[in-house]
């Protein structure tokens, strides 16, 4: 505490010299010493401004806040014209929270004339604090306009355009959020959580060297940063340096705080979702730490499962929840949106969505329209959410999310239903106890392989994914290997799919078929190629032959598909999105099935359409099937020509189809716990009318 911040004499002359050299030991820190000074001059006058004045002070300092609002109130109402007066007791109000007394207070003391640059630092901070206050309760769509009203008010004020930065990207607006953390940084250059900020959308950006660099100058400022070391972690894991990513995001877990907010949990998020992507880790250990996640995201609760009070009816209509932050413009939706426009015509079951977004757009407000309730639950605490949901009287909730970005599964450790499925957002197990049922097909997970790398029972349905091709999709094209005379391969996996192992695997193609070249999309900027360029040339592949698209509109994504034969898919976490694009597209697909539930993705859907000649089970097998295609291209053409008709015909895209299978499933695991039955792995039969995939 400053001498500064002191009134220049203390009221009350009588007592000037006791007043003063409290004063003088407050100054020097010797707090000891001061209040007991201060506190024999009020037991004689009560009503002592600067006394009181310096006591509350004294009070805030030493973080006894809510003993110092009296003190400072009766210092204002002994001399209302001491603006250090009004500051201290604004200082006050703020520190306890009390914000809207806070601003009332700030007018009264305008009007009794407070003014110059102290009164208008306070007013910013009030500011920062509501803007804070809204960020911490999650509410993000009242706190957007006041962080782009502060940033109108205070244009220097980089911790203003820290927070706008932040809740523009939230938003959606990533050029404008870019924009405002890169003026965070110039105006606040010792700030690590602005660098921070700023590195974690440059990698989203993938515009990875860029976004290291900030991050390496956040851990310069504050070697102690979790989300620092995690966005690093994440970086890494972006480049194909997986050691060094499973060091910072380790770095990141044993930093991280142990009190069970979402946001502790982004370190256990992004260590599995590098280690999906690592082709150095099998699915032992991969199941291994997805285990250890479930047991500390389930670690603070009661062991024993709470009781439901859902009638056991095992026919009545069921209640079905869905628990994702991804129903907006995602992926997940092209797959989850025809089974719900399937089911808002059904009589037997009612589905509820509880969106964990903070954000909504068009596409949220679409599926509205397909469910009976929709709940936006962004910023609801886990346990609150979990009784709301007992509630609403949900028999089944099913969580669209895994470990990916703004997932709820600590409400699922509280069970809030009596029967919990996991499907469709994450190719892995949770690693939850709590978690009932994980709903696949053979073609994804093929049985007697892979229900010891799930904590959840394995459910196979006919058919676990339809999808919706985009409506704006052109023709197929004739393949243009005929008209350019060689073969033309292609990846439209993103960036961090692609790794040194990828590389060397479509090397191995490319090198046996020297006349062949390779399109590469999605890669977002130049400076990112020359890896790519780097593991290509390591495993000689020249550069001529390689060509570099980045991000695009969906229209002339898919058109892109005219100039290529054959995808290559990536590995070891393989498409699934842009593997049906490139099969709607008439692009057969040519992928290494792995021993781990990442790498099956591209399996599972050229399964489903009869196309078991473009899955290979090692990379010898991998490069044969490849150079047989490459041979023939006549037959190739024969198969591009027909693929969109095929897709048509097979039932595992019929929307009716995949819905009815989910719902039968649904019916029996309801059943099972009507009947007091523990969970157990079953395979839903597919109508002896569908016919074979793919025929």
């Amino acid at each position: 505490m400053s001498e500064t911040e002191f009134p220049p004499q203390c009221a009350s002359p009588a007592r000037d010299a006791s007043c003063a050299e409290a004063m003088q030991f407050q100054v020097a820190g010797r707090l000891d010493l001061a209040e007991p000074i201060y506190r024999s001059i009020l037991g004689h006058d009560p009503a002592h401004g600067a006394a009181n004045y310096g006591l509350g002070m004294l009070l805030v300092q030493s973080r006894r806040v809510a003993g110092a609002v009296k003190h400072l109130l009766s210092a204002l109402n002994a001399s209302p014209e001491m603006a250090d007066y009004w500051l201290g007791y604004l200082e006050a109000l703020l520190l306890l929270g009390e914000r809207t007394e806070a601003a009332n207070t700030l007018a009264l003391a305008r009007h009794h004339g407070l003014a110059g640059p102290a009164a208008e630092d306070f007013a910013r901070r009030l500011e920062e604090a509501t803007l804070l206050a809204l960020i911490t309760g999650r509410r993000f769509g009242e706190a957007l306009p006041l962080a782009r009203l502060m940033t109108e008010r205070h244009p220097a004020h980089g911790a203003a355009w820290k927070m706008f930065g932040a809740l523009l990207w939230a938003a959606g607006s990533p050029d404008a959020a870019l924009d405002a953390m890169q003026t965070s940084v110039r105006l606040s250059p010792e700030d690590a959580e602005a660098h921070a900020n700023l590195g974690s959308a440059l990698n989203k950006l993938q515009r990875l060297d860029e976004a290291a660099s900030y991050l390496r100058r956040a851990l310069e400022i504050d070697p102690g940063m979790a989300a620092a070391h995690s966005h690093l972690g994440t970086n890494y894991q972006l480049q194909g340096r997986y050691a060094e990513a499973e060091s910072s995001l380790w770095r990141a877990l044993a930093l991280s705080p142990r009190d069970f907010r979402p946001e502790a949990d982004a370190p256990h998020t992004n260590l599995l979702f590098m280690l999906n992507h690592n082709p150095l880790v099998d699915a032992d250990a991969l199941f291994a730490e997805h285990r250890r996640v479930g047991e500390y995201l389930e670690g603070s609760l009661p062991s024993a499962p709470p009781r439901h009070a859902n009638g056991r009816d095992p026919d009545r209509v069921l209640e079905v929840g869905f628990v994702s932050a991804d129903l907006r413009e995602h992926a997940v939706v092209n797959f989850l949106e025809p089974v719900l426009n399937h089911w808002r015509h059904d009589v037997n079951l009612r589905v509820t969505v509880y969106h964990t977004n903070p954000f909504a757009d068009d596409v949220s407000r679409r599926l509205r329209g397909r469910v009976s309730r929709w709940r936006d639950v962004f910023g609801t605490a886990d346990a609150e959410l979990a009784q709301r949901i007992r509630g609403d009287g949900i028999d089944i909730l099913i969580d669209l999310s895994g470990h990916t970005a703004f997932n709820r599964l600590r409400v699922f450790a509280h069970q809030p239903a009596p029967v919990q499925v996991s499907w469709l957002g994450y190719p892995a197990t949770t690693g939850l106890r709590a978690m009932d049922y994980y709903m696949t097909d053979e073609h994804f997970l093929p049985p007697g392989r892979f229900e010891r790398f799930y904590t959840e029972k394995l459910v196979y349905l006919p058919a676990v994914w339809a999808f919706a091709p985009d409506a704006a999709a052109p023709p197929v094209n004739q393949l243009p290997a005929l008209a350019a005379g060689h073969m033309t391969f292609g990846s439209f996996n993103r960036l961090g799919k692609i790794n040194a192992a990828t590389v060397a695997l479509w090397s191995s193609l490319l090198r046996a078929v020297p006349d062949a070249r390779m399109i590469i999309a999605g890669v977002p900027l130049e400076r990112q190629h020359h890896r790519l360029i780097e593991w290509f040339a390591a495993e000689g592949i020249a550069r001529a032959r390689l060509t570099f698209h980045p991000y695009t509109t969906m229209a002339a994504h898919l058109i892109r598909h005219h100039a290529v034969d054959i995808v290559l898919e990536t590995t070891p976490y393989t498409g699934c999105t842009t593997t049906n694009h490139a099969l709607w597209m008439g692009v057969p697909a040519l992928t290494l099935a792995g021993g781990t539930p990442a790498s099956r993705l591209a399996a599972a859907n050229l399964g489903h359409l009869g196309l078991g000649e473009f899955i290979a089970e090692n990379p010898d097998e991998f490069a044969a099937k490849g150079i047989y295609w490459a041979a023939h291209p006549l037959e190739l053409a024969q198969l591009r020509a027909g693929l969109r008709a095929r897709w048509q015909a097979a039932p595992a895209r019929q929307p009716a189809f995949v819905a009815d299978g989910i719902e039968r499933a649904l019916r029996q695991m309801w059943r099972r716990w009507c009947a007091g039955l523990a969970p157990e792995s079953f395979a839903v039969q597919a109508p002896q009318s569908a016919g074979v995939s793919g025929a």
